[in-house]
């Protein structure tokens, strides 16, 4: 009876070598980041900022990642800085899908956070031309949606149609 920790024991971690598969692979993240600039046109607000103008032009630096088994679905997070007309900061994160070699279909949630802060969505398509094997141009025209904020006068939506390029390393 004292020996039955010890059998069962070696019993239980018998059982688990043989149930382990003989061979395993690791799934590899993949990662690649970069900077983007964007802008465009913009609409919706009330006061001065009523109608269709020149969108606000934002700079994004974004981190991606992948598991090697599974490269056609892609996760985004970006850190965004609103440069002009006013300083802002904020983040998006972005679920992307390739559907072609250079190309992918993002959606997601997008905010900015200060000085005052509006909540929203993301949706477009990336054209990714490779320079390198770890080096791509991009060119992103993306769609934001902002339908929460302290930001946003009343019950205002503010529409934002963006072009964006930049570069993407993979590390």
């Amino acid at each position: 009876m004292r020996h039955l920790p010890r059998v069962l024991t070696a019993l239980i971690l018998t059982m688990l070598l043989w149930l382990a598969p003989l061979r395993a692979s690791a799934q590899e993240l993949v990662i690649s980041a970069g900077p983007d600039i964007m802008a465009g046109i913009e609409g919706g607000g009330s006061g001065y900022a009523a109608g269709v103008r020149r969108s606000r032009t934002t700079l994004r630096f974004a981190a991606e990642g992948f598991i090697d088994e599974s490269p056609k679905n892609i996760f985004a997070a970006g850190v965004l800085v609103e440069i002009e007309p006013v300083a802002s900061v904020g983040a998006d994160l972005r679920y992307m899908r390739s559907f072609a070699e250079q190309f992918q279909f993002h959606v997601g949630a997008t905010s900015i956070i200060a000085p005052k802060h509006m909540i929203g969505a993301t949706f477009g398509f990336a054209w990714r031309y490779p320079l390198s094997e770890s080096v791509h141009l991009n060119v992103n025209p993306t769609a934001n949606v902002y339908f929460v904020g302290a930001d946003l006068a009343g019950s205002t939506v503010l529409w934002q149609g963006m072009i964006a390029g930049g570069v993407r390393v993979r590390f």
